[in-house]
């Protein structure tokens, strides 16, 4: 049986991967497609796993199906468990903290990838989680680096959708092929692309499947076409208006990718990762203010949510030295040095760039007693 080989993310893949989650506000997929939650809760079934994690985006299907392992708190929108469980989703560490708590068998994650990128690319990194099952809305992770997922397992899904009209399958494989890439599997990722762009090659979902496939291979160039072809035929297709931004942006077409992620960023305006991505590109087209407002209510958001807000700060206190706010670009990056478990090179970038900023306020020999840079 041939093993699913893993991708180990290079620098462009996961700025690509993070950069397609922030634009993609809403996979196509699930919009078409019947959402079919049991075959995959019939998996976790076999699993044996009693203790799952799960995503925001599941916990609707979850409630409708109520499986015997999902307990009654967590049958409770409104709960503080199911609140932790949907913001661990964008924040590894309080994943990390549940995981203490709970000892989780399995990672159900439900929906679009945007939605708990950042939770994959720390699974991705620690692998000590392993890919157990793709379909076109879902995967589940299994405890444990050993990985019985297969490419048999994959043609497995993929034949179950042999029987549906051709536009249908066609997004289904798409939209498999995905999930794959988000998951750091591009060489399988791309087996499926192919299959798909034969059954259905100017379809605009398989478009864009391609165009995320592309640029998590840093192929920026070919992403836009890829766009751009899903484009000619559904004029408004928001998942290839977000790989066009993507692609643009990492091209250094900002301005261009500054339009198109405004235009995003309206039909979503609380999105804490499109915020984010917006504000990034603010920064390049000197729209200095607008990233300070944006990344102010990201800090809001987080802290409302209690999520960590240290590289926000971080970034804050780089956009308010750039507007001329030396002292309180200071204090943001004293507010991010002061998270014990800010990780060590986001550490040494926020040293490096509040020393910058310190020395350019206080030149040596200006008599100013320095500041600390951690408390």
């Amino acid at each position: 049986m041939n093993r699913v080989s893993k991708t180990r993310p290079s620098r462009a893949l996961a700025l690509a991967c993070w950069s397609a989650m922030v634009f993609s506000s809403c996979s196509h997929a699930p919009s078409v497609l019947p959402v079919e939650m049991t075959p995959v809760l019939e998996h976790v079934g076999r699993l044996g796993a009693k203790k799952v994690y799960f995503n925001g985006v599941a916990f609707s299907e979850l409630v409708k199906e109520a499986p015997d392992w999902l307990s009654a708190a967590d049958r409770v929108s409104s709960s503080e468990h199911v609140r932790a469980m949907a913001q661990a989703a964008m924040d590894p560490k309080l994943f990390r903290q549940l995981d203490r708590q709970e000892r989780f068998e399995a990672l159900l994650l439900v929906g679009d990838p945007m939605q708990f990128r950042p939770l994959m690319e720390h699974l991705l990194k620690t692998q000590d989680w392993a890919l157990d099952r793709v379909d076109p809305w879902s995967l589940v992770y299994r405890r444990g680096s050993t990985e019985r997922f297969t490419m048999e397992t994959i043609w497995k899904e993929v034949g179950r959708w042999d029987k549906a009209a051709t536009p249908l399958r066609a997004m289904a494989v798409a939209a498999i092929s995905e999930r794959l890439v988000a998951a750091g599997r591009l060489e399988a990722a791309g087996e499926l692309l192919e299959v798909a762009k034969k059954m259905a090659p100017s379809s605009a979902p398989v478009c864009a499947a391609e165009g995320w496939y592309r640029l998590a291979r840093g192929e920026w160039k070919q992403a836009v076409a890829a766009a751009d072809k899903a484009l000619s035929r559904e004029k408004r297709f928001r998942p290839a208006i977000s790989v066009k931004a993507q692609g643009l942006y990492f091209s250094r077409r900002y301005a261009e990718a500054y339009e198109l992620s405004r235009d995003l960023l309206e039909e979503a305006p609380r999105d804490p990762v499109m915020l984010f991505m917006h504000a990034k590109i603010s920064h390049e087209v000197r729209a200095f203010q607008e990233e300070v407002i944006i990344l102010r209510q990201l800090i809001e958001l987080a802290t409302r949510e209690k999520r960590s807000t240290s590289w926000y700060e971080v970034y804050l206190g780089q956009a308010l030295a750039t507007t001329g706010k030396g002292e309180a670009a200071l204090l943001s990056f004293d507010k991010a040095l002061a998270d014990p478990d800010m990780p060590a090179d986001q550490r040494d970038f926020a040293k490096s760039a509040r020393a910058k900023v310190q020395l350019h306020l206080h030149p040596p020999g200006d008599g100013w007693t320095k500041i600390p840079a951690e408390r």
